[in-house]
């Protein structure tokens, strides 16, 4: 009995250990570009030189915590404007990630532009997608403060992917994007699975015993 019971309970602690250790395939929060040339602590309009990403039919502005009175996700590094400064709203783009077959989680966080002018400032629309694994608008009020977005989503067959931000519109204030990440998800069955065997080996040591 005592033999199953630590059975057990090493079962638990293993399958809870292996369910929050999730392997993270793509992550980035904007905070290591250095733009070339800095506007105010560390921002940039119409930034293009991102090291995981690509700008297309327009543009986007990298933002550092504070610059033009805006605040980036948990008021801390750097996030992204995307719709730049140049009157034209720009296609957002990964590189390509590769994912494995398996299950996934796609996670980012927007915010609200914070900028008021004029009633066509009162909110911004951006499409999301991922492949053909997540494919979502957002409408966002201008004082939308910062959220966070997850989607999980399960892989067939070995495929590589871009996460691609299409913001509409043009008029340099847009969405904020920040914290941008896929993270490989646990199969519940695995764990299942796991766990019996765990439960299975204290039945054993506890029959070779008698």
């Amino acid at each position: 009995m005592k033999n199953l019971l630590m059975a057990s309970l090493l079962a638990s602690s293993l399958i809870s250990s292996i369910a929050t250790a999730s392997v993270i395939i793509f992550e980035d929060n904007f905070d290591n570009e250095v733009p070339d040339v800095q506007v105010h602590s560390g921002s940039d309009t119409n930034y293009s030189s991102f090291t995981n990403w690509n700008t297309y039919l327009g543009t986007v502005d990298l933002v550092a915590q504070g610059d033009w009175g805006l605040n980036c996700a948990g008021g801390t590094g750097k996030c992204v404007d995307l719709d730049g400064s140049s009157g034209d709203a720009g296609i957002f783009a990964s590189n390509g990630i590769f994912l494995e077959v398996g299950m996934y989680e796609i996670s980012f966080d927007l915010s609200g532009s914070h900028r008021y002018r004029n009633s066509g400032d009162a909110y911004d629309s951006v499409g999301v997608s991922l492949g053909g694994f997540f494919n979502q608008g957002f409408t966002l009020d201008y004082d939308t403060e910062w959220h966070t977005i997850t989607h999980s989503f399960t892989v067939t067959a070995d495929t590589t992917s871009n996460i691609v931000f299409n913001h509409d519109g043009g008029d340099n204030i847009g969405i904020l994007l920040d914290n941008v990440s896929i993270t490989d998800v646990p199969e519940p069955g695995s764990l299942a699975l796991i766990g019996l065997g765990l439960a299975g080996l204290g039945f054993s040591r506890k029959k070779m015993k008698a």
